[in-house]
């Protein structure tokens, strides 16, 4: 995965838009080691940005895709000029071969991805977030939000990841899916290295989110560290 990140850096940046690894490889980047294997690269961004995106990625001769749901995607072949869903993007390029795509009607398809690991900087997922000048706010009604300096991190290797405790916040919404085992592996492996700071944030997030309760209250306990 070290490669695709390095290959995911040179390639995003420098084009006037922030952007962040998230999901399973921002845990791994967190810890400083692969701890999984990963069949797609997640990227969090903003949505102010989201046509310099997509113009980016057309530019660079990648497909894009919107997600609309049930695993349908919607083909994008220019930017949005006008009011547009807010769904994230998938994106490949030409040479990547785990995607089936199942035409349904025009710019429509089915869209499904292997769960083989990914080799290469050939797909990538965008999950679109809203800010504010000091904060990041999660999606949902709970108006949970996390202050960006301590949202955005950096790897010694200057690779900015979403903080841990957000990418886990994130992944509780899907413990009944296809993926809960690696969801369930990324919050076991991650959390004993948790500040106290950060064991707080997501207990006090996931306590707002799920009033009726949530699986990883009940295993979270004090810190390492």
């Amino acid at each position: 995965m070290e490669k695709i990140i390095s290959q995911a850096c040179s390639f995003l940046s420098g084009h006037g838009f922030d952007w962040s690894i998230c999901g399973g490889t921002a845990i791994d980047i967190f810890l400083s080691k692969q701890t999984r294997i990963h069949k797609d690269l997640d990227v969090a961004v903003f949505w102010e940005d989201r046509n310099a995106i997509i113009e980016l990625m057309l530019g660079a001769g990648w497909r894009v895709f919107e997600a609309c749901g049930g695993g349908v995607v919607l083909e994008l072949n220019k930017i949005q000029d006008t009011p547009f869903e807010k769904r994230n993007l998938f994106c490949f390029s030409a040479n990547e071969d785990r995607v089936t795509l199942e035409p349904i009607e025009h710019t429509k398809y089915r869209f499904e991805l292997a769960k083989s690991e990914q080799k290469e900087f050939t797909y990538v997922e965008f999950l679109f977030n809203e800010r504010d000048e000091t904060s990041i706010h999660l999606p949902g009604k709970t108006k949970i939000k996390r202050e960006l300096i301590k949202a955005i991190l950096s790897s010694p290797d200057d690779v900015p990841y979403l903080a841990p405790e957000i990418v886990l916040y994130y992944k509780s919404s899907y413990l009944k899916g296809v993926d809960a085992a690696d969801h369930n592996h990324d919050f076991d492996i991650s959390l004993p290295y948790f500040t106290k700071e950060q064991n707080q944030w997501l207990r006090e997030a996931l306590q707002i989110r799920y009033h009726n309760g949530h699986p990883w209250l009940e295993r979270m306990n004090e810190p390492l560290r």
